[in-house]
């Protein structure tokens, strides 16, 4: 693997392990408790739902770091698509937001996308 692909490979298993982190804030769990709450759960199901979502992050760079396969990289780009939706839902206006909260969602998917090729072909004996 050429050193770009392992560059891109770390950035995506931090990307995912600070998702999983940044809840332990408690400003931004909150936060977290707080959209959740939009979609009408149980209260009793707000903390374990935000928790169940940290460690599906983790295993995500989990994923990332050591699971080079197609199908790992197709589940990533599943919970990326999944978590935009959600919040297109629930907060439209995060399209427009002046970082690019949900905007940076779509070079993200991409990379991903070239990741998934890339280990699909490799799997294959098509790459090197």
């Amino acid at each position: 693997m050429n050193a770009a692909l392992r560059m891109l490979r770390w950035a995506m298993a931090l990307l995912w392990l600070v998702s999983a982190a940044l809840p332990l804030l408690p400003s931004v769990q909150m936060q977290a408790l707080s959209e959740l709450m939009r979609f009408d759960f149980r209260p009793a199901c707000l903390t374990p739902l935000m928790y169940a979502s940290m460690v599906l992050d983790v295993v995500c760079a989990y994923l990332a770091l050591r699971v080079p396969r197609a199908w790992a990289w197709l589940l990533q780009i599943t919970l990326v698509t999944g978590y935009t939706v959600l919040l297109s839902v629930s907060h439209a206006a995060l399209w427009y937001d002046s970082l690019g909260a949900l905007l940076k969602n779509i070079p993200i998917v991409a990379a991903m996308a070239v990741m998934m090729a890339y280990d699909s072909g490799k799997t294959k004996g098509e790459c090197t």
